[in-house]
C-alpha cells in the first residue's frame, strides 16, 4: 500500500488520468478517468499488466523499457522523440502523452505513476493546421500574383514564387530583410515611418485600400505595380500581406490609348477647322454669286412690272408671281448662309452671335429664347477656334431643344470667374432621357463632348423627367489645344 494513502485520495479526485504500477508492470491504482480513458469498469485494470495498455506492437519493447527504468527511476517524459499510442479495451488505438515519476510504496517498494493524457484532438488539430498550411503554401507559391507577408516593422516573412519573378530575388534572398528594399527612393525611406505612424494613428493610406506604386527589381529597375495590403493577427503579432500586380503592359496599353485618343482628338478638330473654312467658303460664294444672281433677277422683274405699271398697263401676274418667288429664294439663300457661318461671328464675336443667334430660334420656331451675357463674360474675347467652338456647342444644344425637348423656353447664359468660362443653356422640356446620354451613336451629342474637350472644356448635360435639360460648357482660358 502507498504511504498514508495520501496518493490514493490525490489519483481519485485528479483530472487527468492517472496509473501507479509495481517494478512489475502490475497495475496496482487506476484513477476513474484513466479507467474511462481505456474503458475500463472501475477496479478492472487492478493486477493487470501494464502492456494492455500499449498496442500489441509495441508490448514486448515495453517490458524491456520499464525494467531499464525501474533501475535508474527519475520523473521524466516517456517516448521523448516519438509518437506514443494508447490502447483501449476494443483494441482502438488513440495518441498519448505520458509523464512518469518514481514513488515508494508503504513497505519501501519502488513504484511507478503514469499521467496520462489523449491527444488525439491536438494531434487531429494538428493535422488539420499542416494540411492547412500545405493548401494555403500551395495556394500561395502558384498564385499567378506576387505576395509578400511582412512583420510590424516591415521585415519581410513570406516571398512567394510570383513575386520571387517579379522582383529578381529569392525568398532566402529577402527573408529577414526590409521591404523597402522592394521600393525606389524617396518611397523607401518614408516606408518605416508610414507603418509606425499607422500603428500610432490607424490612419490608413494603402492598408484595405490598395492604389498604384512603383516597385524596384533586384537589378534597379523600376515598374508599375498595383499593391493590395492586409492587415492580420497571429496572436498578438501584427502582420501584413501584400499582393502586388505588375502593370507595366497596363499603363503602356493605357499609354498609347491616350494618345491615340489625343491623335484622335486633334484629328477630329483639324477637321471641324477644315468644316468651319469650307462651310465659311461655301457661304460666302453663296453670298457672292448665288446671292447676287437671285438679286439681279428680283431687280429685273422688279423693273419690268414697274415699266408696265407706268405705261398704264396691268402688271403680268407670272413676272408678279417670280419676284415673290425670288424673295423667297434670297430668304432661303440667307438663312442657308447664316447655318454655314454666321456672319456676325466673324464680325462682332461670340457673345453677339450668341444674342442674335437666340433671336433666330425665337422667331424661326416660336420658341421663348433668351440670351443672357454677364459682364464678366462680355469682357472676355476669345480666340476664332474657342468662339467657333463655343457657338457650335450652343447652337447643337438649342437645336436640340427645338427638334426633342417639347420646350416652351430656354435660356442660355454665360458668366466668367477664376479663370473659367461658363455657358449654359437650360430649357423647361421634357427632359433628356439617360439612354441618349450613353448612346455613343448620337454624334451630335458626341461631337459637343469632342469640340468642348479639344480646348480642355467640360460638358455636363442633365436631364430631369418633365423639368427639363441642361447643358453646361465650362471652358479655362489658358488650357492648351488638345489636352
Amino acid at each position: 500500500m502507498l504511504k498514508g494513502q495520501s496518493i490514493d485520495w490525490i489519483l481519485q479526485s485528479a483530472i487527468d488520468a492517472m496509473l501507479i504500477a509495481d517494478p512489475q508492470g502490475t497495475i496496482v491504482l487506476a484513477n476513474p478517468p484513466a479507467e474511462s480513458m481505456f474503458d475500463y469498469t472501475p477496479g478492472e485494470l487492478i493486477g493487470k499488466q501494464i502492456e494492455i495498455l500499449l498496442p500489441e506492437r509495441y508490448q514486448a519493447a515495453h517490458v524491456a523499457l520499464r525494467r531499464n527504468y525501474s533501475e535508474m527511476p527519475h520523473a521524466r517524459a516517456m517516448g521523448t522523440g516519438r509518437e506514443l499510442f494508447g490502447r483501449r479495451r476494443s483494441g482502438a488505438e488513440f495518441p498519448v502523452e505520458v509523464s512518469l515519476s518514481p514513488l515508494k510504496g508503504d513497505s519501501g517498494v519502488s513504484l511507478v505513476m503514469a499521467t496520462i493524457h489523449d491527444i488525439t484532438r491536438r494531434k487531429q488539430a494538428e493535422a488539420a493546421l499542416q494540411e492547412s498550411e500545405v493548401r494555403m503554401r500551395a495556394i500561395f507559391d502558384t498564385a499567378v500574383d506576387a505576395i509578400v507577408t511582412i512583420d510590424a516593422r516591415g521585415i519581410i516573412d513570406r516571398f512567394n514564387h510570383a513575386a520571387e519573378r517579379l522582383f529578381g530575388y529569392t525568398e532566402a534572398e529577402v527573408a529577414g530583410r526590409n521591404v523597402s528594399i522592394l521600393m525606389p527612393s524617396p518611397y523607401r525611406e518614408m516606408h518605416d515611418g508610414y507603418l509606425a505612424h499607422y500603428a500610432k494613428t490607424g490612419e490608413k493610406r494603402i492598408i484595405g485600400i490598395g492604389r498604384e506604386v512603383i516597385g524596384q527589381r533586384k537589378d534597379g529597375s523600376t515598374f508599375p505595380m498595383d499593391l493590395a495590403v492586409a492587415e492580420m493577427f497571429i496572436g498578438e503579432r501584427r502582420m501584413y500581406t501584400g499582393m502586388v500586380r505588375d502593370i507595366s503592359e497596363r499603363k503602356q496599353a493605357e499609354e498609347a490609348l491616350r494618345q491615340s485618343q489625343s491623335e484622335l482628338r486633334r484629328l477630329s478638330a483639324h477637321q471641324e477647322q477644315v468644316k468651319e473654312q469650307e462651310r465659311k467658303r461655301i457661304a460666302q460664294e453663296i453670298h457672292d454669286e448665288l446671292g447676287a444672281q437671285l438679286t439681279g433677277i428680283k431687280a429685273y422683274v422688279s423693273v419690268s412690272i414697274d415699266r408696265a405699271v407706268r405705261a398704264g398697263l396691268p402688271a403680268d401676274p407670272l413676272l408678279v408671281e417670280t419676284a415673290g418667288l425670288a424673295d423667297n429664294a434670297i430668304k432661303t439663300v440667307r438663312k442657308v448662309i447664316t447655318d454655314l457661318r454666321p456672319s456676325v461671328l466673324d464680325q462682332l464675336g461670340v457673345w453677339a452671335a450668341l444674342e442674335w443667334y437666340a433671336e433666330q430660334i425665337q422667331e424661326r420656331s416660336g420658341l421663348a429664347c433668351r440670351c443672357d451675357i454677364d459682364p464678366s463674360a462680355a469682357d472676355v474675347e476669345l480666340d476664332h477656334e474657342r468662339s467657333t467652338m463655343v457657338f457650335r456647342v450652343v447652337q447643337e444644344a438649342l437645336t436640340n431643344v427645338v427638334r426633342h425637348a417639347g420646350a416652351s423656353k430656354a435660356v442660355v447664359q454665360a458668366t466668367c470667374g477664376d479663370g473659367i468660362v461658363a455657358v449654359t443653356v437650360e430649357d423647361d422640356g421634357k427632359g433628356i432621357e439617360p439612354e441618349r446620354l450613353l448612346n455613343r451613336e448620337s454624334w451630335g451629342l458626341l461631337g459637343m463632348y469632342e469640340r468642348s474637350r479639344h480646348f480642355g472644356g467640360d460638358l455636363r448635360i442633365t436631364g430631369t423627367p418633365g423639368q427639363g435639360t441642361r447643358v453646361v460648357l465650362r471652358l479655362p482660358l489658358e488650357t492648351a489645344y488638345g489636352e
